[in-house]
């Protein structure tokens, strides 16, 4: 019977309330011993819900100091993703980071290094790869029956991490979030395009700008062009000024044909071909729930399987890195108004 890993969450906002402590819950070999936020009151409430014999601490070293722990999940504002995760690789504890990994390549590499000197899985919640739609989207792709990739539209919007999270006044602050919708969502579209194409984004443009949230000093809307390494091209927007309908979809363009992903609820993947000319709408079952809340993609649980090394890791630091550059590349170009070769 395999080990079970002794579970750490630090930061315990919404992210942890309804992804990472329930998914760790419900994962057999997970057991959540600790509970970590700056305000004391939420990691108690957290930790009476799910796991009552938790220690809960205040602050992150004092519980990888004290705490017997294999294993975090770094939930905090993006500012705090690298110190932190390489706190936790170097305590040699396994790390499941929430996006964007690094607010720097720089230090996405530190924490990389980190992980690697220290023996321990770094992995990254780029959740998307694990919706049951991208997965069954990624073995009609791999299947061959669209033909090559040639042209994709990729866009990731809501109303804004105020209506997400209450609590998480740091979205709102370029000190502690570093970016805006443009990281917030966009990097989740930035991992899935090269997911699901397995192609590299080699240079972009873009723009971004505050439109409606003038209470914050970063932007709540972003869209950028892209230019892949095979030459084809895409573009790719998020928002956090979306309302009535969440955007959340994508349109790949090949040379046989059109995937359509989540444009239409009741139709969520639809291969448009040319030859046969037909339409085939694809069943996506719904995620499984369970009695502990969570979205049922089995993240956690994905994490804690490459880290006992039972499964490989479904976005390891280095693929987070590579989406992560994307977004920096989009940062610099909206900026300079310049064309950016992405680095890498």
């Amino acid at each position: 019977m395999a080990k079970t890993l002794k579970i750490g969450i630090i930061g315990c906002g919404a992210i942890a309330e309804h992804l990472h402590v329930p998914e760790y819950k419900a994962c057999p070999q997970a057991k959540l011993v600790a509970f970590c936020d700056i305000i004391s009151a939420k990691a108690k409430a957290l930790a009476a819900r799910f796991a009552p014999d938790a220690k809960v601490y205040t602050d992150y070293k004092a519980m990888l100091k004290d705490a017997d722990l294999d294993a975090v999940s770094v939930c905090m504002p993006n500012y705090l993703h690298g110190p932190v995760s390489i706190d936790a690789a170097n305590s040699g504890r396994h790390v499941f980071v929430e996006k964007p990994m690094a607010t720097s390549l720089a230090e996405a590499k530190k924490m990389i290094a980190a992980a690697k000197k220290n023996g321990v899985t770094l992995m990254v919640d780029q959740s998307q790869r694990l919706f049951p739609v991208h997965v069954k989207a990624k073995e009609v792709l791999d299947s061959g029956i669209m033909g090559k990739v040639l042209h994709l539209t990729a866009m990731f919007g809501h109303s804004g991490p105020e209506n997400w999270s209450p609590t998480g006044k740091w979205f709102f602050k370029k000190k502690e979030a570093r970016f805006g919708a443009m990281a917030d969502l966009g990097v989740h579209k930035a991992d899935l395009i090269r997911h699901l194409t397995g192609k590299e984004v080699k240079q972009v443009t873009a723009i971004y700008d505050t439109l409606e949230k003038k209470r914050t000093d970063v932007e709540d809307n972003f869209a950028s062009t892209l230019i892949f390494d095979d030459g084809t091209m895409g573009s790719l927007a998020a928002s956090w000024t979306v309302k009535g309908l969440e955007a959340n979809y994508m349109y790949l363009h090949c040379t046989n044909g059109t995937l359509q992903i989540s444009v239409n609820p009741e139709k969520p993947l639809v291969a448009a071909l040319v030859n046969p000319e037909c339409q085939i709408a694809f069943d996506i079952p719904k995620p499984p729930t369970n009695e502990e809340g969570g979205w049922g993609l089995d993240v956690a649980g994905a994490f804690v399987r490459a880290a006992l090394g039972l499964e490989k890791p479904f976005c390891p630091g280095e693929e987070g890195m590579k989406s992560l550059a994307v977004i920096l590349a989009c940062e610099e170009a909206a900026q300079t108004g310049r064309v950016v070769k992405v680095k890498a």
